[in-house]
Formats: structure tokens, C-alpha cells, sequence
């Protein structure tokens, strides 16, 4: 890499920068990082049709973020690749019983730190990272109007493993 004449940053090739963008995702404890092409998910229709007939429910956001669910130009116009990551966020089998609080069931995903949280931190050094390259790109983490476990499954095949772990996160990638 060398960097290009009034340009502080490295010249790399898409190939390069995307086999080192999965080794630094991989080094902050994602279990997968994938990069998909910035198109409209294929389910549009279908999803503007559920809205139509209600099923939506209560989830009103669904409504309000329906053109962002459905064009990912609609969250950063320009942009060309949608990066997916994916953390395992099990904690083990059980927990431990609280001696002095009241007790119940509760969902894995919720014995830890929040997984949000979590999540937003690596996707932030991800972006330093990218910036570095002269990337522009903003991110969620499992936050936003848009679907990005859409491009999960389009472009992941549903990579699930044998933990349990999904896509929970993505950057848009100008």
C-alpha cells in the first residue's frame, strides 16, 4: 500500500481492503463480517403488503421507517456495500441464582451487557477503521429503520452456526 499523492490515506484494492476489514472484525470478537452489495431487498413488496393489511400490529416504527426498510438509499444515499457482521452473544447454559433478588426466566441475549451497546462500540472502532481509507459510513446495531438482517440472508445464506449466532449489526459502506 502507498498512499496516493495529496491523499493521507493508503491505496488498496476492494479485494484488499475487504480481506483486511473481515481480519479486523474478526480481532475485535466478530464471528463473521460480511460485505453485500447496496440494493433493495428483494422482499419489498411483500413487506410494504404486510404493513398494508395490518400486521404490523403495534409496531408503528415499522410504518414510520418504511421507505428505509426498503431502499438502503434512503439511510446514506451513495452508497455501494452494506457490511453485516454477526456476534455470539451466548453467555453459557444458565445463570447464576440471585440469593437475594426474586427469580424467573430470562432470555439469554439479556445476561450480559447490552448487546446493543456491545455491538455499537466494535462498529464504531470499525468505522475509525474505514475512515482510514477514506471510507464514509454510518452504522447500526440492531437500532434502525433498516433491515440489515435482510442482507443477512441474501448474502449470508442464513449463516447461522451451531451457537446460535445471527447477524446483529451493519455499516453502510460508501
Amino acid at each position: 500500500m502507498r498512499p496516493v499523492a495529496g491523499n493521507l490515506s493508503p491505496r488498496i484494492s476492494g479485494e484488499a481492503l475487504k480481506k483486511k476489514l473481515v481480519a479486523f472484525a474478526r480481532e475485535l470478537g466478530f464471528d463473521s463480517c460480511r460485505v453485500a452489495a447496496c440494493a433493495p431487498p428483494p422482499h419489498a413488496t411483500e413487506f410494504r403488503n404486510w404493513l398494508r393489511v395490518g400486521s404490523a400490529g403495534e409496531m408503528h416504527y415499522m410504518e414510520r421507517g418504511e421507505e428505509k426498510r426498503c431502499d438502503p438509499q434512503n439511510v446514506l444515499p451513495g452508497t455501494r456495500s452494506i457490511i453485516v457482521v454477526a456476534l455470539n452473544y451466548f453467555q453459557g447454559h444458565t445463570i447464576r441464582p440471585s440469593q437475594t433478588a426474586a427469580t424467573g426466566k430470562i432470555a439469554r441475549y439479556a445476561w450480559g451487557d447490552d448487546y446493543h451497546n456491545v455491538i455499537a462500540a466494535k462498529l464504531d472502532k470499525i468505522d475509525n477503521f474505514l475512515r482510514e481509507f477514506d471510507g464514509r459510513q454510518k452504522h447500526d446495531a440492531d437500532r434502525s429503520a433498516f433491515g440489515h438482517v435482510v442482507f443477512s440472508r441474501r448474502d449470508f445464506n442464513n449463516a447461522r452456526s451451531a451457537s446460535g449466532r445471527s447477524p446483529t449489526g451493519s455499516l453502510w459502506k460508501m
